[in-house]
Protein backbone atom coordinates (compact mmCIF):
# COMPACT_ATOMS: atom_id res chain seq x y z
CA UNK A 1 0.00 0.00 0.00
CA UNK A 2 2.54 2.39 0.90
CA UNK A 3 4.82 1.71 -2.52
CA UNK A 4 1.02 2.13 -3.97
CA UNK A 5 0.65 5.60 -2.68
CA UNK A 6 4.41 6.79 -3.28
CA UNK A 7 3.99 5.91 -6.81
CA UNK A 8 0.80 7.45 -6.86
CA UNK A 9 2.52 10.86 -5.24
CA UNK A 10 5.31 10.61 -7.56
CA UNK A 11 7.71 10.14 -4.50
CA UNK A 12 8.91 6.56 -4.95
CA UNK A 13 12.48 5.32 -4.96
CA UNK A 14 13.10 2.04 -6.16
CA UNK A 15 16.66 1.82 -4.83
CA UNK A 16 14.77 2.88 -1.44
CA UNK A 17 13.01 -0.28 -1.29
CA UNK A 18 14.84 -2.66 -3.63
CA UNK A 19 18.84 -1.84 -2.93
CA UNK A 20 20.02 -5.12 -4.99
CA UNK A 21 18.30 -3.64 -7.76
CA UNK A 22 20.38 -2.32 -9.99
CA UNK A 23 19.49 1.40 -9.48
CA UNK A 24 22.21 1.97 -7.28
CA UNK A 25 22.86 5.12 -9.33
CA UNK A 26 19.77 6.94 -7.99
CA UNK A 27 20.22 11.13 -7.33
CA UNK A 28 20.80 11.13 -4.17
CA UNK A 29 20.35 14.99 -2.03
CA UNK A 30 24.03 15.25 -2.14
CA UNK A 31 24.70 14.60 -5.82
CA UNK A 32 22.11 17.39 -6.32
CA UNK A 33 23.43 19.71 -4.22
CA UNK A 34 27.11 19.04 -5.41
CA UNK A 35 25.42 19.31 -9.21
CA UNK A 36 23.47 22.89 -8.74
CA UNK A 37 26.71 24.28 -7.30
CA UNK A 38 29.00 22.82 -10.13
CA UNK A 39 26.70 25.11 -12.14
CA UNK A 40 27.18 28.22 -10.59
CA UNK A 41 29.41 31.20 -12.30
CA UNK A 42 30.41 32.65 -9.16
CA UNK A 43 33.00 34.47 -7.02
CA UNK A 44 35.22 32.73 -4.74
CA UNK A 45 34.24 34.26 -1.63
CA UNK A 46 30.90 33.18 -2.41
CA UNK A 47 31.45 29.53 -3.56
CA UNK A 48 33.32 29.21 -0.17
CA UNK A 49 30.34 30.11 1.32
CA UNK A 50 27.82 28.06 -0.79
CA UNK A 51 30.13 25.21 0.04
CA UNK A 52 29.80 25.58 3.51
CA UNK A 53 25.87 25.54 3.24
CA UNK A 54 26.26 22.28 1.20
CA UNK A 55 28.07 20.88 3.35
CA UNK A 56 26.26 21.49 6.24
CA UNK A 57 23.07 19.48 4.40
CA UNK A 58 24.73 16.30 2.62
CA UNK A 59 26.47 15.38 6.53
CA UNK A 60 22.90 16.63 8.86
CA UNK A 61 21.99 13.52 10.91
CA UNK A 62 18.88 12.12 10.20
CA UNK A 63 18.68 9.58 12.55
CA UNK A 64 22.04 8.22 11.91
CA UNK A 65 22.15 8.31 8.17
CA UNK A 66 23.24 11.63 6.52
CA UNK A 67 20.81 13.59 4.45
CA UNK A 68 23.05 13.86 1.48
CA UNK A 69 22.55 10.10 1.16
CA UNK A 70 18.94 10.35 0.99
CA UNK A 71 17.03 9.46 -2.60
CA UNK A 72 16.52 12.97 -4.10
CA UNK A 73 12.58 12.08 -4.87
CA UNK A 74 12.38 10.68 -0.96
CA UNK A 75 13.37 14.65 0.47
CA UNK A 76 10.69 16.29 2.42
CA UNK A 77 10.58 19.88 3.95
CA UNK A 78 10.31 17.96 7.46
CA UNK A 79 13.86 16.63 6.35
CA UNK A 80 15.13 19.90 6.15
CA UNK A 81 13.53 21.04 9.37
CA UNK A 82 15.01 18.38 11.18
CA UNK A 83 18.68 18.94 10.12
CA UNK A 84 17.95 22.87 10.93
CA UNK A 85 16.61 21.83 14.54
CA UNK A 86 19.21 19.63 14.66
CA UNK A 87 21.70 22.73 15.06
CA UNK A 88 20.64 25.53 17.90
CA UNK A 89 24.05 26.87 17.42
CA UNK A 90 23.53 28.15 14.18
CA UNK A 91 22.03 32.09 13.91
CA UNK A 92 19.30 33.19 12.28
CA UNK A 93 21.69 34.47 9.56
CA UNK A 94 23.61 31.38 8.83
CA UNK A 95 20.42 29.57 8.81
CA UNK A 96 18.94 31.80 5.75
CA UNK A 97 21.86 31.38 4.25
CA UNK A 98 21.97 27.28 4.26
CA UNK A 99 18.28 27.45 2.95
CA UNK A 100 18.83 29.12 0.67
CA UNK A 101 21.17 27.16 -1.16
CA UNK A 102 19.02 24.32 -0.38
CA UNK A 103 16.03 26.13 -2.28
CA UNK A 104 17.84 27.14 -5.14
CA UNK A 105 19.62 23.53 -5.42
CA UNK A 106 16.18 21.83 -5.50
CA UNK A 107 14.24 24.55 -7.73
CA UNK A 108 16.78 23.11 -10.07
CA UNK A 109 15.91 19.72 -9.53
CA UNK A 110 11.99 20.81 -10.34
CA UNK A 111 12.87 22.35 -13.56
CA UNK A 112 14.76 19.49 -14.85
CA UNK A 113 12.15 17.25 -13.55
CA UNK A 114 13.70 15.42 -11.07
CA UNK A 115 11.19 16.47 -8.43
CA UNK A 116 7.20 17.38 -8.91
CA UNK A 117 7.64 19.98 -6.05
CA UNK A 118 10.27 22.26 -3.93
CA UNK A 119 10.41 20.24 -0.32
CA UNK A 120 12.56 23.97 0.94
CA UNK A 121 10.12 26.32 -0.81
CA UNK A 122 7.85 27.01 1.89
CA UNK A 123 10.17 26.99 4.97
CA UNK A 124 10.05 30.48 6.63
CA UNK A 125 12.61 32.96 7.49
CA UNK A 126 14.77 32.67 10.29
CA UNK A 127 14.12 35.96 12.44
CA UNK A 128 17.83 37.84 12.89
CA UNK A 129 18.63 41.18 13.48
CA UNK A 130 21.75 42.54 12.11
CA UNK A 131 24.23 43.11 15.10
CA UNK A 132 24.78 47.62 15.00
CA UNK A 133 28.34 48.85 14.66
CA UNK A 134 30.36 48.83 17.08
CA UNK A 135 33.69 51.39 16.80
CA UNK A 136 35.85 52.30 19.19
CA UNK A 137 35.83 55.46 21.20
CA UNK A 138 37.82 58.43 20.21
CA UNK A 139 39.78 57.48 23.49
CA UNK A 140 40.01 53.37 22.40
CA UNK A 141 41.06 54.60 18.71
CA UNK A 142 44.21 56.54 20.24
CA UNK A 143 45.55 53.83 22.55
CA UNK A 144 45.52 51.75 19.52
CA UNK A 145 47.27 53.65 17.39
CA UNK A 146 49.72 54.46 19.77
CA UNK A 147 50.35 50.73 20.88
CA UNK A 148 50.86 50.37 16.99
CA UNK A 149 53.43 52.32 16.51
CA UNK A 150 55.48 51.21 19.67
CA UNK A 151 54.77 47.22 19.05
CA UNK A 152 54.47 47.07 15.36
CA UNK A 153 55.78 49.98 13.68
CA UNK A 154 56.34 50.65 10.29
CA UNK A 155 54.22 49.01 8.17
CA UNK A 156 51.45 47.49 10.86
CA UNK A 157 51.19 50.73 12.42
CA UNK A 158 50.97 52.66 9.14
CA UNK A 159 47.79 50.29 7.73
CA UNK A 160 46.23 50.79 11.42
CA UNK A 161 46.61 54.67 11.59
CA UNK A 162 45.26 54.58 7.95
CA UNK A 163 41.97 52.04 8.47
CA UNK A 164 40.83 54.23 11.32
CA UNK A 165 41.43 57.56 9.68
CA UNK A 166 40.26 56.66 6.39
CA UNK A 167 37.61 53.69 6.67
CA UNK A 168 38.29 51.39 3.82
CA UNK A 169 37.29 48.17 3.97
CA UNK A 170 39.28 45.18 4.94
CA UNK A 171 39.21 43.47 1.17
CA UNK A 172 40.41 47.91 0.25
CA UNK A 173 42.58 48.36 2.29
CA UNK A 174 44.71 45.04 1.68
CA UNK A 175 44.46 46.30 -2.49
CA UNK A 176 45.17 49.64 -2.35
CA UNK A 177 48.23 50.40 -4.88
CA UNK A 178 50.18 52.92 -5.00
CA UNK A 179 48.95 54.09 -8.62
CA UNK A 180 45.55 55.28 -6.93
CA UNK A 181 47.50 57.53 -4.22
CA UNK A 182 47.69 61.02 -5.36
CA UNK A 183 49.83 62.50 -2.55
CA UNK A 184 49.95 65.79 -3.99
CA UNK A 185 45.90 66.13 -3.81
CA UNK A 186 45.88 64.13 -0.36
CA UNK A 187 43.00 61.43 -1.94
CA UNK A 188 43.35 58.21 -2.51
CA UNK A 189 41.33 55.85 -5.34
CA UNK A 190 39.64 52.69 -3.91
CA UNK A 191 39.45 50.76 -6.61
CA UNK A 192 40.27 47.45 -5.81
CA UNK A 193 39.79 44.44 -3.47
CA UNK A 194 41.68 41.31 -2.03
CA UNK A 195 38.74 38.66 -0.53
CA UNK A 196 39.72 35.34 0.91
CA UNK A 197 43.41 36.15 -1.06
CA UNK A 198 42.29 36.73 -4.78
CA UNK A 199 42.73 40.05 -6.04
CA UNK A 200 39.53 41.86 -8.10
CA UNK A 201 39.75 44.65 -9.90
CA UNK A 202 36.70 46.52 -8.45
CA UNK A 203 35.23 47.07 -5.15
CA UNK A 204 32.66 45.19 -2.92
CA UNK A 205 29.84 47.48 -4.82
CA UNK A 206 31.53 47.52 -8.06
CA UNK A 207 32.03 51.60 -7.99
CA UNK A 208 35.19 53.25 -7.16
CA UNK A 209 35.26 56.02 -5.34
CA UNK A 210 37.42 58.87 -3.92
CA UNK A 211 38.46 59.35 -0.60
CA UNK A 212 40.02 62.38 0.66
CA UNK A 213 42.67 62.14 2.95
CA UNK A 214 42.29 63.64 6.67
CA UNK A 215 46.05 64.60 8.17
CA UNK A 216 46.13 61.74 10.25
CA UNK A 217 45.60 59.11 7.34
CA UNK A 218 48.07 61.10 4.80
CA UNK A 219 50.57 60.61 7.13
CA UNK A 220 50.44 57.03 7.31
CA UNK A 221 50.99 56.96 4.27
CA UNK A 222 54.03 59.52 3.89
CA UNK A 223 55.55 57.04 6.18
CA UNK A 224 54.52 54.27 4.12
CA UNK A 225 56.19 55.47 1.33
CA UNK A 226 59.83 54.02 2.57
CA UNK A 227 58.29 50.33 2.49
CA UNK A 228 56.77 49.58 -0.73
CA UNK A 229 56.51 52.60 -2.71
CA UNK A 230 59.42 51.86 -4.88
CA UNK A 231 57.97 48.29 -5.39
CA UNK A 232 55.05 49.93 -7.29
CA UNK A 233 52.70 47.77 -6.21
CA UNK A 234 50.68 47.50 -2.94
CA UNK A 235 50.70 50.29 -0.47
CA UNK A 236 50.74 47.92 2.64
CA UNK A 237 52.14 44.24 2.76
CA UNK A 238 52.67 41.70 5.55
CA UNK A 239 56.15 42.78 7.05
CA UNK A 240 56.79 39.11 8.44
CA UNK A 241 57.11 37.83 4.38
CA UNK A 242 57.43 41.19 2.34
CA UNK A 243 54.14 39.67 1.01
CA UNK A 244 50.67 41.12 -0.02
CA UNK A 245 48.24 40.21 2.86
CA UNK A 246 46.28 37.26 1.56
CA UNK A 247 43.08 37.89 4.34
CA UNK A 248 42.50 39.49 7.49
CA UNK A 249 42.94 36.12 9.17
CA UNK A 250 46.78 36.32 9.28
CA UNK A 251 46.73 40.41 10.50
CA UNK A 252 43.92 39.63 13.61
CA UNK A 253 46.26 36.36 14.92
CA UNK A 254 49.42 38.09 14.60
CA UNK A 255 48.94 41.38 15.27
CA UNK A 256 45.23 42.78 15.47
CA UNK A 257 44.21 40.07 18.55
CA UNK A 258 47.41 40.46 20.43
CA UNK A 259 47.39 44.16 20.24
CA UNK A 260 43.91 44.76 21.81
CA UNK A 261 44.77 42.03 24.49
CA UNK A 262 47.48 43.99 25.22
CA UNK A 263 45.60 46.95 25.98
CA UNK A 264 42.68 45.44 27.86
CA UNK A 265 40.51 46.95 24.87
CA UNK A 266 37.41 44.86 24.46
CA UNK A 267 37.81 42.38 21.26
CA UNK A 268 36.66 43.86 18.13
CA UNK A 269 37.30 42.95 14.57
CA UNK A 270 39.77 44.86 12.11
CA UNK A 271 35.90 45.84 10.30
CA UNK A 272 35.16 48.00 12.91
CA UNK A 273 38.37 50.60 12.32
CA UNK A 274 35.49 51.84 10.00
CA UNK A 275 32.90 52.25 11.79
CA UNK A 276 35.28 54.02 13.61
CA UNK A 277 35.84 56.29 11.13
CA UNK A 278 32.66 56.59 9.75
CA UNK A 279 31.17 57.95 13.75
CA UNK A 280 33.91 60.18 14.19
CA UNK A 281 32.73 62.21 11.15
CA UNK A 282 29.45 62.29 12.28
CA UNK A 283 30.26 63.45 15.31
CA UNK A 284 32.41 65.83 14.43
CA UNK A 285 29.01 67.54 12.90
CA UNK A 286 30.08 66.47 8.67
CA UNK A 287 27.46 66.13 6.46
CA UNK A 288 26.04 62.86 5.74
CA UNK A 289 26.34 63.03 1.97
CA UNK A 290 30.11 63.19 2.11
CA UNK A 291 30.54 60.85 4.78
CA UNK A 292 28.62 58.33 2.72
CA UNK A 293 30.88 59.25 -0.28
CA UNK A 294 34.04 58.41 1.58
CA UNK A 295 32.72 55.14 2.62
CA UNK A 296 31.53 54.13 -0.85
CA UNK A 297 28.16 53.88 0.82
CA UNK A 298 24.72 55.16 -0.62
CA UNK A 299 23.25 57.88 1.85
CA UNK A 300 20.34 55.85 2.25
CA UNK A 301 22.39 52.82 3.38
CA UNK A 302 24.85 55.20 5.75
CA UNK A 303 22.10 56.97 7.26
CA UNK A 304 20.19 53.14 7.98
CA UNK A 305 23.56 52.18 9.56
CA UNK A 306 24.59 55.04 11.46
CA UNK A 307 20.96 56.06 12.33
CA UNK A 308 22.36 55.98 16.17
CA UNK A 309 24.81 58.86 16.05
CA UNK A 310 22.67 60.87 14.12
CA UNK A 311 19.92 60.51 16.35
CA UNK A 312 20.92 62.60 19.47
CA UNK A 313 24.33 63.34 19.20
CA UNK A 314 23.59 66.43 17.55
CA UNK A 315 20.33 66.99 18.58
CA UNK A 316 20.90 70.54 20.10
CA UNK A 317 22.83 71.80 17.12
CA UNK A 318 20.32 71.25 14.66
CA UNK A 319 17.65 72.43 17.00
CA UNK A 320 19.68 75.68 17.29
CA UNK A 321 19.45 76.15 14.12
CA UNK A 322 16.17 76.26 13.76
CA UNK A 323 15.77 78.75 16.76
CA UNK A 324 17.82 81.16 14.76
CA UNK A 325 15.72 81.36 12.01
CA UNK A 326 12.64 82.13 14.49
Amino acid sequence: IEIRDRIRHGTFSLVEYFPASGAGGALTVGGQLDAWLSAQRIEASTRAGYESAVRFWKSADLDGRPLGELPLRTLRTGHLLRALAGRPDLTGKTINNYVSVTREALALAVTDKLLPENPAAEIKRAKHQKPPPDPFTREEADRIAAAAAEFYPGQVANMIELWLWAGPRTSEVFALQWSNVDLSSGAVRIAEAVVRGIYKDRTKTNTERLVKLNSRALLAIQKQREHTFLAAGEVFQDPRYGAPWGDERAFRRSFWTPLLKRLGIRYRRPYNMRHTYATAMLMAGMTPAFCARQLGHSVEVFLRTYTRWLDGGQDDTEMARLESSL
